[in-house]
Parts: structure tokens; C-alpha cells; sequence
């Protein structure tokens, strides 16, 4: 599990759901969507320090450093290491507010022809990150 440290910038809610944006240590901003509300969560609250949480197999790597996609959530990373497996390889990214691991197929490990130090982008969907007091 993905586990990097930040603070709530902002949140933004309608009557069940929200969205908060996380500042990192480098400035950047994680959109997060949470079936939650200040209401229904005490710890939604601006200047709130919490940590952001995801799976391996939620971090999309793309060797386009500017796509035009619609996933808010991007870094720019640095491959630091490459584990391959026999149906699932995982990939140690070096980013600017952390390390990130990324789990995804073998059969992709290969199509994609990833190494070490090339520099990616990392995707996270909003709905994917889970926060942590």
C-alpha cells in the first residue's frame, strides 16, 4: 500500500459526497473523492494533516509526460527499480513527494519496455485514494 503524507488544503462537498485536495510536501495537490462530509468525518478539516493511502495496482504509469487524460492526480517519477514476475511485476518510482510502488502485468512490464532511471508519469484516479489519520 501507497502511503504519502499531506495536509487538506480545501474540501468541497454536496450532500453525501466530497472533494478534498490534499497539499503535499512539494506543493502539489491530490484530488480525493470520499463518500464522507465534514458532517460525517471529523477529521475533514482544512489544515488537517493526513495520509493519503493506495494500492499498487492503482498507480498507471505513462511513458507521455503531458497526455491529455482526465485523472488530475499525476507525478512526474523516476524508475528506480523494476521487480519483474512471472504474471505481475512491480515498479519502485522515486517522485517528489516520495516513493510509489506500482504493481501491473508482466505481459505489460514487456509491451511497455520500461528501465531503470526513465522518467514517467504516475496516474491515480481520485476515487482510488483512501485517507488516514
Amino acid at each position: 500500500m501507497n502511503n504519502l503524507p499531506g495536509k487538506i488544503k480545501h474540501i468541497k462537498n454536496s450532500e453525501y459526497l466530497s472533494e478534498v485536495s490534499i497539499e503535499m510536501e512539494n506543493n502539489s495537490i491530490f484530488n480525493v473523492f470520499l463518500v464522507e462530509t465534514p458532517k460525517t468525518a471529523s477529521y475533514l478539516k482544512p489544515g488537517r494533516k493526513i495520509n493519503l493511502l493506495f494500492k499498487e495496482t492503482e498507480v498507471i504509469i505513462s511513458k507521455n509526460l503531458t497526455p491529455e487524460i482526465s485523472i488530475h492526480n499525476q507525478l512526474k517519477a523516476e524508475i528506480i527499480e523494476i521487480k519483474p514476475g512471472k504474471i505481475l511485476s512491480e515498479i519502485v518510482l522515486k517522485s517528489a513527494v516520495g516513493e510509489i510502488k506500482s504493481l501491473l502485468s508482466s505481459t505489460v512490464l514487456q509491451q511497455m519496455n520500461f528501465a531503470e532511471s526513465q522518467e514517467v508519469l504516475i496516474l491515480v484516479k481520485a476515487n482510488e485514494i483512501m485517507l488516514s489519520e
